[in-house]
Formats: structure tokens, sequence, C-alpha cells
């Protein structure tokens, strides 16, 4: 999906997933000399690349999300090549690595708490509600680092300008303050004010609509299809290991297969 956005070419689809994948493994505390340099190999490639695909968009334009970038323009300001590529990166790795992990945990959700699936199978009207609950409970991107522009006092806590901040997502969605019974897994919670897709305003996430958008039609889908999936393994499932973008890498299931829909 957000290769297509991008308008990037379906055969260079796999080389992109490389790539986001390799490089987000040295967000990991136990990254190995290996595995970092693999990711700034991967680094230098994609850039390499999407330097190539900027370029290529300022004389031939195409109607895809790179082509706006590289000839929008506000007040006769416009992005270097530069901020265009690192903009591509943020948005193939944030649209990519958030979304399907909050498919696999959310659909591990279902599978732990039946009698919320239950509700979800004999009332699928209730699935934009529920994403919301989807998105709190599994928050998959767990932090993001910010600097304060003011001096300023958070519950108690002196902040002085210019010091750094950790937020922890997934300590702001399990705030007892914010959510009621914060611990409980409720596809019908509402109202659900969660920071999932990060801040408000200019912090909030360019994809959020999107996220929804696939998450509906996927768990749609799914549990019309396969309403009966459930883990066909105990042993534990393997997670990314980052301290940014944490997900599960491999879960498979086992489902009563039936026929295509419409």
């Amino acid at each position: 999906m957000i290769g297509d956005m991008l308008g990037m070419p379906p055969e260079d689809f796999e080389i992109l997933l490389h790539w986001s994948e390799t490089m987000l493994k040295a967000t990991s505390k136990t990254a190995t000399p290996e595995e970092l340099q693999a990711a700034a190999k991967a680094g230098g490639e994609y850039f390499s690349y999407s330097m190539g695909a900027v370029a290529e968009r300022k004389s031939n334009p195409t109607d895809d999300l790179l082509s706006i970038l590289v000839h929008a323009e506000i007040g006769g300001d416009r992005l270097s090549d530069d901020e265009i590529s690192h903009e591509s990166l943020l948005i193939l790795v944030g649209g990519d690595e958030t979304t399907r992990h909050v498919i696999t945990e959310g659909a591990l959700a279902l599978i732990r708490h039946p009698e919320q699936r239950q509700k979800l199978i004999d009332d699928l009207s209730k699935l934009s509600v529920a994403v919301e609950e989807l998105l709190r409970w599994v928050s998959p991107i767990k932090n993001m680092s910010r600097t304060a522009t003011r001096d300023t006092v958070l519950r108690g806590e002196t902040i002085r300008e210019g010091e750094k901040l950790l937020l922890l997502y997934p300590a702001a969605n399990r705030d007892a303050n914010a959510f009621p019974d914060p611990d409980r897994f409720d596809i019908e919670r509402t109202p659900n004010n969660h920071v999932a897709f990060g801040g408000y305003g200019t912090h909030h996430c360019l994809g959020a609509s999107l996220a929804r958008l696939e998450l509906r039609i996927l768990f749609e889908t799914l549990l019309a299809r396969i309403p009966d999936f459930e883990l066909a393994t105990e042993e534990p499932l393997p997670l990314r290991p980052s301290n940014f973008i944490v997900g599960i890498e491999q879960m498979p299931l086992r489902f009563t297969p039936s026929k295509p829909l419409g």
C-alpha cells in the first residue's frame, strides 16, 4: 500500500520492505555490530534509490505522493531533495511497520479475549470503535523523543527548556487517569482518546486515516471469512528486537477455510 502510494514499482516492494526491516533492527539495544552495519548499508541503499526516484519525478511527474512532495511549493518554499528523501523514508517505515503490527497483535488480542471477538462477529458495525481499542491496546510505536521549548511543570515535576523528554505511548495508553480500567481490553470502549497516532496538530500521524481504513477492512474480512482463527503454537511468539517499533515477527494460525466473500 505505502509503496504504491509513493509511486514505487511493484517489483521493488520486496526490497523496500527489506530496507525498512533492516534499518529498524538497529534501534534495538541488543543490535549486533553486523546488524548495525547491515542497517547502515540498507540506509545508504535506500537514500540512493529514493534520490534517483526524486530526480525522475522532477522531469517526469506521475500521480503519486512522491511527485506531490517534489513539486509542492508553499509561499515560494520547496523541500530539498534530501528532505524529500528523508520524508519518503518516514512515510515508508511509519506506514509499513506500524499498521501490520496492529494487525498481528490485534488478532492476538482477539484470540485471547474470545468474548470480545464474538461481539464483533455478531455485529461488525462495532468495528470502527473496536479499531480504536486495538490501536490503544497495541500502541505499535513505543516512544518518541521531544525537546522542551520552555520551562514547565508536569504533575509536579519541573522540566527545563532544552531538556529531552521520552514520550512512552504504551504508558500513556494505560493511564488510569485517562482510561477507566486501562488494562481491560474492551472493543466497545468510548470515549477512547488514545495517543497511538502520536500527538496532535503538526505531531499527529499523517497516515492515521489510512491506517484506520486498512485495519477496518482487514478485520472486517478476517472475521467474516475465518472467524475461528486461533494460535497454532504454544511456543512464545518471536518479537521484533527494537526499542522503537515492536511487533510480532511470526504468528502461525489454525482456522477453518471458507469461500471468498462475494
